[in-house]
């Protein structure tokens, strides 16, 4: 049980931290540099932001590696509830990570770079490769709302949460990826969604970091 409590603090410091950088990362620096009402001046505003610019791009690709670690720890945690589930759960979150590291690309392209309209196209990828990513994403964060089912002693709100958190992202980046020209639908639907997927993967963190791998 000391292994399973481990990995459980593990996996839980490890969703908080994440959290925490890609609020700064992606919730804090990537729409003070990035307006998308003022295109035009995307190449100017990076270059008068590029020292944050580049904290953002350091912060994701922490955010990256923590994503890696908690594809295996969650796998380790869950496995005996259900193995080829957690299996296919870190999988998905693995494949997660490499879509959003490759849409992260398109941000180090930036760097440099002179041409205002290159810069909103990569801008733009970034974006819409991401979104193909964080349906993925629901998908893996469904399925950890099974298996947190399926665990017994994680409260029947947690997992509630984690699954409609998952259907959450599902819907919102299959909105965003097949009707893109309905921007205002698409912002209105992810402002209703944020609580539950915001808190979803939270809810378990906090769980694991208290109550994880302990027998009550």
């Amino acid at each position: 049980m000391v292994n399973h409590r481990t990995f459980a603090k593990l996996t839980g410091y490890s969703l908080v931290v994440m959290a925490l950088i890609a609020g700064f990362s992606l919730g804090f620096a990537f729409p003070k540099i990035f307006n998308p009402s003022q295109i035009d001046f995307a190449q100017r505003d990076l270059s008068e932001n590029l020292q944050l610019y580049k904290l953002m791009l350091a912060g994701i690709l922490i955010v990256l590696l923590i994503d890696l670690l908690v594809s295996w720890t969650l796998y380790i945690y869950f496995k005996k509830d259900n193995n080829k589930l957690a299996l296919l759960c870190g999988f998905l979150r693995i494949i997660y990570s490499l879509i959003f590291g490759f849409a992260t690309y398109y941000l180090f392209k930036n760097i440099g770079q002179s041409d205002n309209g290159i810069v909103a196209q990569n801008y733009n990828s970034f974006q819409n490769i991401w979104s193909i990513g964080l349906i993925v994403f629901g998908i893996h964060l469904f399925i950890v709302g099974v298996l947190m089912k399926q665990h017994k002693l994680i409260p029947k709100i947690l997992w509630s949460l984690t699954m409609i958190a998952g259907a959450s992202y599902i819907l919102v980046h299959l909105m965003k990826t097949s009707f893109y020209q309905m921007t205002q639908l698409n912002n209105t639907l992810n402002s209703i969604l944020a609580l539950p997927m915001t808190l979803g993967e939270l809810g378990l963190a906090v769980w694991l970091v208290i109550k994880g791998g302990k027998s009550n």
